[in-house]
């Protein structure tokens, strides 16, 4: 057995939120999906686009500025939305873009600068094709999500 054969991967779903691009684990996003029509929810914090009914479930759409270290930009219902799942916990975040799905061997996985700051930045990534993105742990992801205060 080669080296590279025995080398870890990861399947990363890779979008673009600002100029930066982010990769999420690929086994936890459902689907990517656009939404004109939402239902906006008075006095919550401004991260919260509202909610839509996606096939019977209430699904949160999220603005991740300020998880993703991003300038803040507004809704913009012909951008994309990632729609996240992990443990019973499904929400969407708006992207600027979709870059598609790219795997990446351990090899090129390095320390992320700001990992200690926000727990989630867990790797840098690279490609063969010298593109870099952010890997994002979805889990360590929606644990920050989770501890918001109104």
């Amino acid at each position: 057995m080669s080296t590279l054969e025995n080398q870890t991967t990861t399947t990363y779903y890779v979008g673009q939120r600002s100029d930066q691009l982010f990769g999420f684990d690929a086994r936890y996003i459902r689907e990517s999906s656009t939404f004109e029509k939402f239902t906006e929810i008075p006095s919550t914090r401004p991260e919260l686009v509202g909610v839509v009914n996606l096939r019977n479930t209430v699904l949160p759409i999220l603005l991740p500025d300020r998880w993703l270290l991003t300038e803040p930009a507004p809704y913009d219902p012909q951008k994309p939305v990632a729609v996240i799942d992990f443990q019973k916990t499904t929400f969407a975040i708006q992207l600027d873009a979709i870059h598609g799905v790219q795997t990446a061997q351990e090899a090129n996985h390095h320390p992320h600068p700001y990992q200690a700051e926000t727990g989630y930045f867990s790797n840098l990534v690279t490609l063969e094709d010298g593109t870099i993105f952010t890997a994002i742990s979805v889990k360590d992801f929606i644990n920050q999500i989770k501890n918001l205060t109104v």
